[in-house]
């Protein structure tokens, strides 16, 4: 464990990456470009070479079957994303690339090796796109000390940390690709994560493509051209698209100058036009915040307890329009508080790290002295008073799952989805959840029996089978000389890092098994590995 530590926030649109400096102060670390956020855009030069920010984000107007954007949306949902010059690239390995970006420019920034960190995601991330996540930053050569929510790291950089106020807070999510909404309760001693909900393909982009319809319709209008735009003529349209959507935050009316076919025309847009064209898309989001209120109140009402919101904490760069401040205090009553839209999570990430090495550090010298090794030295430590200044006096996170995990069986004679696990139950004070149950055979004689996860969304015992919620599958060996219905338990484990342990028993014969999810969607330790040193020969600019 380094001296240093640092949080960096993944977006599906910008990244950035922070640490607590000497003076305790929380800092954004500025990339090479001089700016806090990097955009969260690879492009191939050759290769050899790849272009990660600003300078890709260019390219992708000129170049953009060499440019890939968006690739958080597509984490633990596939092992391909395009080929570049004749290599197949992985989500994983082009996140990858834009973690080597940040810790690079935080290494010239700071002088000093950028190593240990903690990465967010958003909290209803599945265990796929959690250890997509972890595996991006060690093909990064990082050393991922752990994956914390988006929301939660938010909500330390806020103060929560440091509040001894009883109080009840939402956190409202908006970033450049994803949802997120999540309600906790605060304590002298806790930060009580309740239950989050979102949608993970649901952000700032989205509000750029109805710009982007908007503004080509009323092209196409002026020039009358009815020719279909290529690849690159897009991708101009979708930057003028978010330039004017930033502008209108703080104008009504802007001009946008498009030439696009060989055509110049200017298009008028004012933001009653960009607020009647994204209505639909700021409802989806209330719809969705209203949900994971009423779903707080039914958890509080089970613990004998009322709900009551103090504060709504806006988080996401997303969150600057307007309109979203105005339909919060419309639909909820709460005047919503914003700081740091961009930056909040790495932030909180950051202080997180800060919190996380001071325990690894303990746990080491503790072990050093145990087995009479040299002590620590003061280079190696993180600052364990300098910790407790900064946050305060430190609460203990307790999580709730964001998903529900089942196995398939038969049910009734009909296949049937068996939740183990319930999305928005609390982890406690252990910081993770086991739930087992016991099912028969299917047959006599079965030589091994498969046991199929799915992770899900619903909040009831069973649901119809969907093989698009199946995370994976673990083979359980058996004698091979049992009958129809003998009983098999399966035992499902989930910590607070959002990853799933499957373990399966033949409690006939006391047979068990302990296995990692089988999973298109889950790289293999071997396959990391490999990526990461193919990935080594490419250079990153």
């Amino acid at each position: 464990m380094a001296k240093n530590v640092y949080g960096i926030d993944l977006g599906t649109t910008y990244s950035c990456i922070a640490y607590v400096d000497e003076t305790e102060h929380v800092t954004v670390i500025k990339n090479e470009d001089g700016h806090n956020i990097t955009p969260s855009v690879v492009y191939f030069e050759n290769a050899e070479k790849v272009v990660v920010g600003e300078a890709a984000k260019d390219c992708a107007y000129i170049e953009p079957a060499n440019t890939i954007m968006f690739v958080k949306s597509l984490m633990g949902k596939t092992d391909y994303v395009k080929t570049c010059y004749g290599r197949d690239l992985s989500p994983e390995e082009v996140s990858s690339f834009i973690l080597r970006k940040l810790a690079m420019d935080a290494t010239k920034a700071l002088d000093c090796e950028v190593k240990d960190v903690v990465i967010t995601c958003p909290a209803y991330f599945g265990t796929a796109e959690r250890e997509a996540t972890r595996n991006a930053g060690i093909i990064a050569g990082l050393n991922v000390m752990d994956v914390i929510n988006e929301p939660t790291a938010a909500a330390i950089y806020y103060g929560v940390n440091k509040e001894h106020a009883k109080k009840t807070i939402l956190i409202y999510d908006l970033g450049g690709g994803t949802f997120d909404v999540t309600v906790m309760k605060i304590d002298d001693e806790v930060i009580d994560i309740i239950c989050c909900d979102g949608n993970h393909s649901l952000g700032g982009k989205d509000w750029d493509e109805r710009v982007m319809s908007d503004l080509e319709a009323r092209f196409r209008d002026q020039t009358g051209t009815e020719d279909e735009f290529d690849e690159e003529n897009m991708q101009a349209l979708r930057s003028a698209a978010e330039k004017a959507k930033k502008n209108l935050s703080a104008r009504d009316v802007v001009k946008v100058a498009l030439n696009i076919m060989g055509l110049r025309g200017q298009v008028v847009y004012s933001r009653e036009d960009f607020e009647t064209s994204t209505a639909e898309l700021l409802n989806t989001t209330v719809d969705i915040t209203r949900n994971a209120i009423e779903t707080a109140e039914r958890i509080l009402a089970d613990r004998g307890e009322e709900l009551k919101l103090d504060e709504i904490l806006l988080v996401g760069g997303s969150t600057r329009m307007p309109q979203v401040t105005r339909s919060i205090i419309e639909n909820f009553g709460i005047e919503p508080k914003t700081l740091d839209p961009d930056e909040a999570v790495a932030k909180g990430a950051a202080m997180y790290a800060m919190i996380l090495a001071a325990d690894l550090q303990a746990k080491e010298e503790q072990r050093r002295e145990e087995e009479g090794e040299r002590p620590m030295e003061e280079e190696e430590k993180v600052d364990a008073d300098r910790i407790e200044r900064l946050v305060g006096t430190r609460k203990k996170i307790i999580y709730s799952t964001t998903k529900s995990y089942a196995v398939r069986a038969l049910v009734n004679n009909e296949p049937k989805c068996c939740n183990l696990i319930i999305k928005n139950h609390s982890l406690g004070d252990d910081l993770e959840i086991s739930a087992s149950r016991e099912f028969g055979t299917a047959e006599d004689n079965m030589d091994n029996v498969d046991i199929a996860v799915y992770e899900n969304d619903y909040m009831d015992e069973y649901f119809e089978v969907d093989d698009n919620l199946l995370l994976g599958n673990v083979s359980l060996t058996l004698p091979g000389n049992l009958p129809e219905g003998s009983p098999i338990e399966v035992l499902f484990t989930l910590k607070s890092n959002g990853l799933l342990k499957v373990y399966g028993k033949d409690t006939t014969t006391g047979n068990d098994v302990s296995a990692e999810l089988t999973s298109q969607g889950i790289m293999t330790q071997e396959e990391v590995e490999e990526i990461k040193k193919k990935s080594q020969d490419i250079t990153v600019i």
